[in-house]
C-alpha cells in the first residue's frame, strides 16, 4: 500500500513526507478501491500496513482542505523507536506494582456503575474520577466539589510537529478531534487542566500518541497561558471481579503557548490499580 511513498520519502533523504490525498494516492498507484480510514486511522501500532511496520514509518490522517472532499495524508519516519509516536503499554506499565484501591465514596454514589453489563471508556473514567481513584493517582487536592469532566467531539484545524529531528509541521485540516475526558482539578495550590485519552481492552496493548495530543492541540488557543495542561493516558483492563487502571500521566513542552512535537510527549508518572467489584 505504502510502498512508493516510502520509497519517495527515503529517495527524498528527508523523514516526513509531502501530505497528498488518499484517493489520489490510490489512483496514482494503481491500488483499485481502498477505504480511507482502514488504512490511515491509526490507533496502536497493529494498525498500521506491514510495510509500515517493517520501515518504520507512521502514517497520520490530516483531515481535508479547504474546497476539497478528500482526505490527506502524511507519513513520519520513527527515528529512535516506535515510543517516537506510540505508548507501548508493557514498556510503561509492567515494572510498576498493581495496588488495590479502596474508594472512600459511598457505595451509594458508585452503585450506578455496579448494574451495568459493561462500561464504556467515558463511564470508566467516571468511575475513576467517582471513586476517587484519579484524583489519587494524580495527586489532585480533593475538596466537597467532585469535578465532573467534560467530553466532546467536533472538527478542528491545527498545525503539528510530528518529530523535533524534523523542522517539518503537518496541519491537520478540519479533521474529526474526540476528547474523552477534560476536566480542571488543583493540585499544588495550582489550578490545572488534565486532558485524559481512555482505552479499554483485555490486555495491553499500544496507542497512538497523537490521540492524546491531537484534542490539546484542537483546544489550544482556548487554553490561558498561565495554566499547567497534563496530558494523561489511561489504559484499562477488565478482569475478572475488578477493573484494572494503568495511568501514565504524560508531559510536553509548551513553548510560548504552542505545544510541542509528538514525540516530546513523555510518560512521567505511572500509577497501577485494581477496583474490585465492578
Amino acid at each position: 500500500m505504502f510502498d512508493q511513498a516510502i520509497k519517495e520519502i527515503e529517495g527524498s533523504g528527508d523523514i516526513i513526507g509531502t501530505p497528498r490525498s488518499f484517493q489520489d494516492y490510490v489512483a496514482e498507484t494503481k491500488l483499485g478501491n481502498k477505504r480511507t480510514a482502514q488504512y490511515i486511522s491509526i490507533n496502536s501500532i497493529s494498525d498500521l500496513t506491514s510495510e509500515l511496520k517493517n520501515s518504520g514509518y507512521m502514517v497520520f490522517r490530516l483531515g481535508s482542505p479547504k474546497g476539497s472532499r478528500n482526505t490527506e495524508f502524511a507519513l513520519a519516519k520513527a527515528v529512535e523507536s516506535w515510543a517516537d509516536y506510540f505508548f507501548i503499554d508493557e514498556d510503561i506499565f509492567s515494572n510498576s506494582e498493581l495496588e488495590v484501591f479502596l474508594p472512600s465514596a459511598s457505595i451509594r454514589s458508585l452503585f450506578a456503575f455496579q448494574l451495568l453489563p459493561t462500561l464504556t471508556e467515558t463511564s470508566i473514567v467516571n468511575l475513576a474520577m467517582a471513586s476517587g481513584l484519579l484524583t489519587e493517582a494524580l495527586g489532585i487536592e480533593q475538596d466537597n466539589n467532585q469535578s465532573i469532566p467534560a467530553t466532546g467531539q467536533s472538527v478542528f484545524t491545527f498545525d503539528f510537529q510530528p518529530t523535533s529531528h524534523s523542522n517539518e509541521v503537518l496541519t491537520h485540516n478540519q479533521g474529526q478531534v474526540e476528547i474523552d475526558a477534560l476536566f480542571v482539578g488543583k493540585r499544588k495550590g495550582k489550578e490545572c487542566l488534565f486532558v485524559i485519552e481512555a482505552k479499554s481492552g483485555k490486555e495491553f496493548d499500544s496507542l497512538a500518541k497523537h490521540k492524546l495530543l491531537y484534542p490539546m492541540l484542537a483546544l489550544q488557543n482556548n487554553i490561558p497561558a498561565y495554566m499547567e495542561v497534563i496530558p494523561v493516558y489511561l489504559r484499562t483492563i477488565r478482569k475478572e471481579g475488578y477493573i484494572e487502571f494503568n495511568i501514565a500521566e504524560c508531559s510536553i513542552p509548551r513553548r510560548n503557548g504552542v505545544f510541542g512535537a509528538l514525540n516530546e510527549l513523555k510518560t512521567e508518572k505511572i500509577s497501577r490499580f485494581s477496583l474490585h467489584g465492578y
